[in-house]
């Protein structure tokens, strides 16, 4: 306001002296008294104007701090405490595919996918006839060279035959005996037996085939030792160990069967943030417990610890 009144008398100051020669004093008194007036009522209302705007101001409303406060600043209520479920499924400890050790025609399968075995029952059977004829070869490669060693070494006594002649015959024998052994090995290969008692998963090969040495014949699998593999985050690290009990609800049959933790995985996933953890299971009731069935595992309620309650 005070910068519009200093204008108004600058330009008032200017007008007199364009103009004071021509007008009579008077008239000049007249014109300053009305320009004074104008100049005061200019500044009334502009006093007034900025009264009301300062009077709004101070009536406007203040803002709600507490309305506008970021809800993460907002107190939360923590986080009730609930168990843990993780999928799962369950596998066996033990597997394994039954290979041929050696070139030869399959004369037996007996155990078909679905059947059980014992632990050393026989899986396959090939027919051997030519390396049995080999081994008796080789038997009696054996005997005939010892008996020439043997006499070698009678004559030997008595001075009748050079030692050179005995050093041969000695590790003729040897020769025969090893090719003998060599045959006798792979006549241990005619038949494969059960390392484990289980159940055949897959029949790759079938009777009256020829199988080639390490074609794949059976896959097998252990029955009564199973196990289930969970996939949980890494973070529960620091309270999940072997021994810590679950239970684990089989989504196939309904069942519920109780199990614990057996070890940890070797690494973590740096994507996911998660380690495979694997525990075994109790055969609670009469329900079937298959490999390949899934389920939930339900740990113990952690307390604010972290740890199971």
């Amino acid at each position: 306001m005070s910068n519009v009144h200093n204008d108004n008398l600058r330009h008032f100051r200017i007008t007199l002296q364009r103009q004071g020669t021509r007008r009579p004093a008077k008239v000049q008194i007249a014109l300053f008294g009305g320009m004074m007036a104008g100049i005061a009522a200019i500044t009334a209302g502009c006093s007034s104007a900025g009264a009301t705007e300062w009077s709004q101001v101070e009536k406007a409303p203040k803002p709600n701090v507490a309305a506008t406060k970021p809800a993460a600043l907002l107190p939360v209520a923590a986080a009730p405490q609930a168990a843990e479920s993780i999928r799962g499924v369950i596998a066996p400890q033990l597997t394994a595919t039954i290979a041929s050790r050696m070139t030869a025609g399959i004369t037996a399968m007996p155990y078909k996918v679905g059947q059980s075995f014992g632990q050393g029952a026989m899986l396959a059977r090939f027919d051997c006839s030519i390396t049995q004829a080999q081994y008796s070869a080789a038997s009696a490669a054996t005997a005939a060279y010892k008996k020439t060693y043997d006499t070698n070494v009678e004559l030997d006594a008595y001075e009748a035959v050079g030692k050179n002649e005995v050093g041969v015959s000695k590790a003729n024998l040897g020769k025969a005996v090893a090719e003998a052994r060599a045959v006798a090995a792979e006549l241990g290969q005619c038949a494969v037996y059960a390392p484990f008692s289980g159940t055949v998963v897959e029949e790759i090969a079938h009777n009256h085939e020829v199988a080639a040495t390490g074609q794949p014949l059976l896959k097998i699998q252990s029955n009564n030792a199973l196990e289930v593999q969970l996939i949980v985050p890494s973070s529960w690290m620091t309270w999940v160990k072997p021994g810590v009990p679950f239970s684990f609800k089989i989504d196939e049959t309904g069942a519920t069967v109780t199990g614990k933790v057996t070890r940890l995985g070797a690494s973590v996933d740096p994507v996911s943030k998660t380690i495979r953890i694997t525990g075994s299971v109790s055969r609670d009731g009469t329900a079937p417990i298959l490999p390949g069935m899934s389920g939930s595992a339900t740990f113990d309620q952690r307390g604010s610890d972290g740890k199971p309650a």
